[in-house]
């Protein structure tokens, strides 16, 4: 492999992304889009209302962000192939034990395994290996490119497998998503992840415009601790912002087939597809140009406030128009969304100890999908329709754009800058 790498035309690090961005799509699909076409063939199926069914995928979810942290900082200690083999063995059985509950209580249990495992595969490992392999303004644009794969399986596999599922069923679905996991992930954690450059006997990748710095190796730059960085005014900001942002990303898709036939409108997947496909297309171009920008706030204003528009659209109007505006800006604002995370924490904690800290903050910003999904749901079943949760979500995407632009004050903080450069950061940044 070291010669091999050595002798590509390009540097080893965007091959390593482009498996990255394949298990992503595989991954990511089976835990966040596949659940809306699971939510309503499961409650059909068990004959029980919509709350139990979400809430049963909400409890793993929460699992899987209780044990982020953890999992953050057992791959900051032992690099990120090992918890890939580890999780290319035990998500697809987690998946393929849930793929047989015949009741509520099956169904918890599996889905909480799913839970446990699931941070062994995405988002942190990937993340981590491109804070590794890429350096500079280069590491944002590669860490944005990266996200393709959390919208390629809503824009590619969610159709189909919504086609599949209609003549058999959910587990027999769930259970093709389990061996896609387990051959594409294994596949790619056995033969092609690496660590570190210097496991090859390269150097991180840097971009031309930061050639001329005397750069780091990555493993010895700066960063705070996951405990540190929680007793920062920044942290705060920055987990409450995505908590409220992804409470209406998460519980928008989670509930969005539902909403759309509440509504009478029948091709709620084909929308979901349809924006999803924008996402996946727009990465691509945008995530490369992160690399110009010094500081993602402008970034995560701009993507929240889109989100929120997109959402009035759609409950203004469930027609054509308001559908077409709601594909347009949901796609291309959710373009960034997988991104502000992994570009918000370097800037602001450095990237030392990125998996325990960025598993600290999706764990706070959990909390919001968590509550709006199940929230949402219960609401639904009380009143018969999804305004009212679907109103507070746009309206928690224009508080999560406030919190986002607070935290370039708290960043700017004597106190937080002082830290910074205590830990190893460059005064001059």
């Amino acid at each position: 492999m070291r010669s091999i790498a050595q002798r590509l035309p390009f540097h080893y690090g965007w091959f390593l992304m482009g498996a990255g961005v394949v298990c992503n799509t595989v991954s990511n699909f089976a835990t966040f889009w596949a659940v809306s076409l699971w939510i309503p063939a499961i409650a059909d199926d068990f004959e029980v209302a919509r709350t139990p069914v979400v809430t049963a995928f909400l409890t793993g979810q929460a699992a899987s962000a209780l044990v982020g942290p953890f999992v953050g900082r057992f791959i900051d200690r032992n690099g990120a192939r090992r918890p890939l083999l580890l999780g290319s063995v035990l998500f697809p059985a987690a998946l393929f034990l849930t793929s047989l509950a015949t009741s509520l209580p099956l169904l918890y249990f599996g889905w909480i395994l799913v839970g446990l495992v699931r941070g062994f595969t995405q988002p942190i490992p990937y993340n981590w290996l491109m804070t590794r392999w890429f350096d500079g303004r280069l590491r944002q644009s590669a860490l944005g490119v990266l996200t393709v794969g959390f919208s390629l399986g809503g824009a590619t596999l969610l159709p189909l497998l919504d086609v599949v599922q209609r003549s058999t069923s959910w587990s027999f679905t769930m259970r093709i998503t389990a061996v896609t996991v387990l051959v594409l992930q294994g596949t790619a954690a056995l033969l092609l992840v690496r660590d570190r450059p210097s496991d090859l006997g390269l150097q991180p990748n840097v971009g031309h415009s930061d050639r001329g710095l005397t750069m780091l190796p990555a493993e010895q730059t700066w960063g705070f601790t996951a405990a540190a960085a929680t007793r920062t005014p920044a942290f705060w900001l920055l987990g409450v912002g995505l908590m409220l942002f992804f409470m209406g990303q998460g519980s928008v898709t989670n509930l969005g087939l539902d909403f759309f036939q509440s509504r009478g409108v029948q091709a709620g997947a084909a929308v979901f597809a349809a924006a999803s496909l924008i996402r996946t297309i727009a990465r691509i171009p945008l995530g490369a140009t992160l690399s110009r920008y010094r500081t993602p706030y402008p970034l995560g204003v701009a993507v929240a406030i889109s989100q929120g528009i997109a959402l009035a659209a759609l409950l203004i109007n469930t027609d054509t128009f308001g559908i077409a505006i709601f594909v347009v800006l949901w796609g291309i604002g959710g373009a960034f969304g997988p991104m502000l995370e992994p570009l918000f924490i370097p800037r602001v904690f450095g990237v030392r100890h990125f998996g325990a800290v960025s598993g600290t903050v999706a764990m706070v910003a959990f909390v919001g999908q968590l509550v709006g999904s199940i929230g949402g749901a219960f609401l639904f079943d009380l009143t018969g329709s999804y305004s009212i949760p679907y109103w507070l979500f746009t309206l928690g995407f224009g508080a999560s754009a406030v919190l986002l632009l607070l935290v370039r004050w708290a960043e700017r903080r004597p106190c937080h800058v002082a830290k910074a450069i205590a830990l190893g950061r460059d005064p001059g940044v």
